[in-house]
């Protein structure tokens, strides 16, 4: 089971791991365990997982998450410490990502290893990513498919599993199909043209507006250029 490709991808187990309710614990060690577990996702180099069976993925791994404000593949630590910082305000993810690169900086590294940053995601990329990742959307226009054999397994792992979270009550009766997979099902009729709805959390809704009224706030008071008639 372990071999499954589908079970090792980072943003999937992410997903997993939230559907169940058993977020992944920060860990400084390789060892599928908990005995390592730090708070500090600087000093940690890998997330355990506990569901559907016992797996560590280093934090340093790329995911399928392709950002095209930075035009790479965002790492899991990224991925991660934007869930942890879902319900912020935009200026706070900022700050709390600048001072954890900060630390990531004073890191020591082994002789040749590259420096570890956690990258900041924009508005929109960020929003995208939390929705997917709670499971309010099953599309993303910033994950990549997954491919052939892997996209057929992760479906059939993610339904299962999303079964057994609504048999035990620990969470609704949404899908869990991943982006690209061959059991998404697809809109009918003109809506297959548009994008699966996407249901946002309450609380992130009203981060987000508060960010926007922000925005035209700003604007307001710079001013309106006028027009030459």
């Amino acid at each position: 089971m372990q071999s499954d490709p589908s079970l090792q991808d980072p943003l999937l187990a992410l997903r997993r791991a939230i559907a169940a309710g058993s977020l992944p614990t920060p860990t400084t060690s390789s060892d599928p365990s908990d005995q390592n577990a730090t708070d500090n996702l600087a000093k940690a180099t890998h997330l355990f997982f506990r569901n559907p069976s016992p797996q560590t993925i280093p934090l340093n791994a790329p995911t399928r998450f392709f950002s095209t404000a930075s035009d790479s593949a965002v790492d899991l630590r990224s991925i991660f410490f934007a869930w942890q910082k879902k319900d912020v305000a935009i200026p706070d993810y900022i700050a709390s990502a600048q001072e954890l690169n900060e630390s990531l900086r004073q890191k020591e590294r082994k002789e040749g290893e590259q420096e570890e940053q956690v990258q900041n995601l924009v508005f929109v990329e960020r929003l995208d990513l939390i929705t997917w990742l709670e499971g309010a959307s099953d599309e993303s226009e910033y994950i990549k498919p997954l491919e052939g054999a892997a996209a057929a397994a992760a479906s059939a792992v993610d339904q299962a599993q999303a079964s057994a979270n609504i048999a035990s009550g620990a969470a609704g009766g949404v899908s869990a199909v991943p982006s690209g997979a061959p059991g998404a099902t697809a809109p009918s009729g003109g809506a297959q043209q548009g994008k699966t709805a996407k249901v946002v959390d309450p609380r992130l809704q009203e981060i987000y507006n508060g960010e926007r009224k922000m925005g035209d706030r700003n604007s307001v008071l710079r001013g309106i250029k006028p027009t030459v008639s």
